[in-house]
């Protein structure tokens, strides 16, 4: 009984924090929780931001490789035939051979949609023409797939607001001539002809899940038509 006692004694003792000090406790428990829920915050958003801008990196890159490797593989097949067919804003059909020989070339297109925000190739393959006319016809499509997603016109400063995917240009007569003269689009028959240059841009947008400003990314880049001599006194790009 004599050991219980010093536990019953504390047990009806009435020492503890007063009201004051509860309050005061609480309070200084509250600012830290608040302080780290400010912290964990923004490193989640910093996470995001991160991670979306590689997502959004690494989708841009490809794409702009994809594209540029093709427009560069521009060729012509007849004299009469351009390599670009049609060229405007925010799409442009070529003939590109990306085989290593043993097989006839293709007719492509490149578009990018402001609805679905998709960057989509189509691809028809060439079919031997037996018969009078063309030597290489393109009666069916093949192939239609998706090259990059998320995509928005680039609105940056060295360009107008809300830039198309490409752009073309043509030779001045300055000496030595460059390709700085830019064709208004849709591009005539003839201007289809006289293109040296098509600059690219486009801004990608990182997943709905990781928006955030800072996120997105814009690329640019631009490539010259293999038909352009920029060697020759008056270059005129030309399907020899």
């Amino acid at each position: 009984m004599r050991r219980l006692t010093p536990l019953i004694r504390r047990a009806r003792s009435q020492g503890g924090f007063s009201l004051p000090e509860l309050l005061v406790a609480m309070m200084i428990g509250l600012a830290t929780l608040l302080a780290v829920f400010g912290v964990l915050d923004v490193s989640v958003k910093q996470s995001n931001a991160i991670a979306g801008r590689v997502n959004a990196t690494q989708r841009a890159r490809i794409a702009m490789d994809q594209i540029t490797r093709q427009l560069r593989s521009q060729v012509c097949y007849s004299t009469d035939i351009h390599a670009l067919t049609d060229a405007r804003d925010d799409s442009v059909t070529f003939h590109v051979d990306l085989s290593d020989g043993t097989r006839l070339i293709e007719r492509r297109e490149i578009a990018f949609s402001t609805v679905t925000k998709k960057i989509t190739e189509r691809t028809w393959a060439g079919v031997a023409n037996t018969g009078a006319g063309l030597p290489i016809l393109f009666p069916t499509l093949t192939r239609t797939r998706v090259l990059a997603d998320d995509i928005v016109r680039a609105p940056v400063l060295e360009r107008p607001p809300n830039a198309p995917l490409f752009r073309y240009y043509r030779y001045d007569t300055s000496i030595p001539p460059r390709p700085v003269i830019q064709l208004t689009t849709p591009l005539s028959a003839d201007d289809l002809k006289l293109v040296a240059k098509i600059d690219i841009g486009f801004t990608s947008l990182p997943p709905a899940s990781r928006t955030t400003p800072s996120a997105s990314v814009t690329l640019y880049n631009e490539i010259y038509v293999r038909a352009a001599n920029p060697n020759d006194p008056v270059p005129k790009p030309i399907c020899a």
